[in-house]
């Protein structure tokens, strides 16, 4: 009954390893060639694709996540702050704080 119980232990450790690791659900609904911004949720907000900066309105500003769906190009999001940050080709993360522009760059 013992080894039941620490191989039953084990297995439930490493789903947990595993679904703790796995991509989130937000990452995998921007399409590409999309730079995404999400709620809390994985819901899109608002959707970017074009080149050169553009100001954000209030939904981009009010997300939670940011995630760059296209393939070669590096996107410049920039917050209330003034710090400008590089987002990767395939990069996602959690939003600190508004982003009040974003500029998509031909490569990186």
């Amino acid at each position: 009954m013992k080894k039941i119980t620490a191989a039953l232990g084990l297995a439930v450790t490493l789903i947990a390893s595993t679904l703790a690791l796995a991509p989130t659900a937000s990452a995998a609904s921007c399409p590409w060639p999309y730079v995404c911004f999400e709620d809390a949720n994985g819901n899109i907000l608002t959707m970017y694709k074009d080149q050169g900066w553009q100001t954000t309105g209030s939904l981009t500003r009010s997300a939670a996540y940011v995630t760059n769906a296209r393939h070669d190009d590096c996107a410049l999001v920039k917050y209330s702050s003034n710090f400008i940050d590089r987002l990767y080709p395939g990069q996602g993360w959690s939003l600190g704080s508004q982003v009040v522009a974003i500029d998509i760059l031909s490569g990186c």
